[in-house]
């Protein structure tokens, strides 16, 4: 009897083991999936889904004793932070069956999970994330590094740079790239910015938040008066992009290049934005370009855009290709206007117009 006693009790053992390594293991799965997300598995997005469902049935059935191992502790930090469910381990953690020195850090991530305090609790900003293993860690200095942003961003930076290193080739770094790269001083920090976006394009342009990553990138540059020196730098990155997005580049760069009279960069910019536009106002946006360089170098251009065409280009296109016919009009039309010197004036006076033009467009824009 006394045996049979002992063997109910290894059994016992064995199972709340058995529990505490499936629990652990499902968790490093979901992980997993979400890291083939990003990396371009279209499976793993509906597959991690399935996970967290698989995952907050299995927390109600574990036994109490099985939160007293640090691998569900664990597990449970990186579940909470990745986005799961709180109403299971709210309870286990209420009912005080996950005691330890985890413990707290698992009752902020609950309280994270439940969207206290308007989004991350205070609580949860007090532990340090270098002190974890890199799994929990990584999460962890994802989510207080993205609460900082826009409060503390110099923080935030240290924190997302964390998170990236902490846990590379995954979820977290994917999201933490993406963030720090929107809060990074482009002009400052150009050397970072071009290090992290390149280490993005490298490793995660099949991810579902590519677009996000784009956007950012064009923010930090193209969308920037000053980004012309700053642009070969970029070119690699963008090079990597989809067509509109080597297109929107290209003509960025054109742009700069013409109000800088960098007229040899510009015809190179326009050349590459028309290989690579395949939309029809693309495709209108680089001959309203063709027709600027032609009128600045007097060279013969493509046939002239239509009424309507112009009407499809944004203010600033249409403004600039307007502004450069009339002034090029006008001092065409003075009897000295075929002299090389006139010629040379005809294209300082367009640049200078254009450049007025375009800063009084940026006024007028709304920020």
């Amino acid at each position: 009897m006394k045996r049979a006693g002992l063997v109910l009790i290894l059994l016992a053992l064995l199972g709340g083991i058995a529990q505490a390594a499936e629990f652990a293991e499902m968790v490093r799965d979901l992980n997993i999936m979400q890291n083939r997300m990003v990396v371009g598995d279209a499976r793993a997005r509906e597959q991690a889904a399935r996970q967290f469902d698989l995952i907050e049935k299995t927390i109600t059935s574990l036994e109490p004793e099985a939160w007293t191992d640090e691998r569900n502790q664990r597990a449970a930090i990186v579940y909470l932070l990745a986005g799961g469910a709180p109403v299971g381990l709210r309870a286990i953690h209420d009912a005080e069956f996950d005691g330890g020195k985890l413990g707290p850090l698992i009752g902020a991530s609950v309280e994270y999970a439940e969207g206290r305090e308007g989004g991350v609790p205070k609580a949860l900003m007090d532990f340090d994330a270098r002190r974890l293993p890199p799994i929990p860690g990584g999460h962890l200095a994802l989510v207080q590094g993205s609460a900082l942003i826009g409060d503390d961003n110099a923080r935030a930076i240290v924190l997302l740079d964390v998170a990236r290193l902490l846990m590379p080739g995954s979820l977290v770094e994917e999201a933490a790239l993406r963030r720090e790269i929107a809060i990074l001083d482009p002009v400052r920090d150009v050397g970072k910015v071009a290090l992290l976006s390149s280490r993005y394009a490298s490793k995660y342009l099949s991810s579902p938040y590519v677009q996000n990553f784009w956007d950012v990138l064009r923010r930090a540059t193209i969308a920037d008066s000053e980004f012309f020196p700053r642009a070969p730098k970029f070119e690699p990155i963008f090079l990597k992009g989809p067509s509109s997005e080597r297109a929107a580049f290209y003509l960025a760069v054109a742009r700069l290049a013409l109000l800088a009279g960098n007229l040899v960069e510009a015809r190179r910019s326009i050349e590459e934005a028309g290989k690579a536009a395949t939309q029809p106002t693309t495709i209108k946006r680089v001959a309203a370009y063709h027709n600027i360089l032609s009128t600045l170098t007097q060279e013969t251009g493509p046939p002239a855009l239509s009424a309507q065409d112009l009407q499809s280009l944004d203010k600033q296109d249409a403004a600039l290709l307007e502004i450069t016919s009339s002034v090029t009009s006008a001092l065409a039309a003075r009897p000295q206007a075929n002299a090389p010197d006139d010629a040379y004036e005809m294209a300082s006076t367009v640049r200078e117009a254009i450049a007025k033009t375009d800063e009084l467009l940026k006024r007028a824009s709304p920020q």
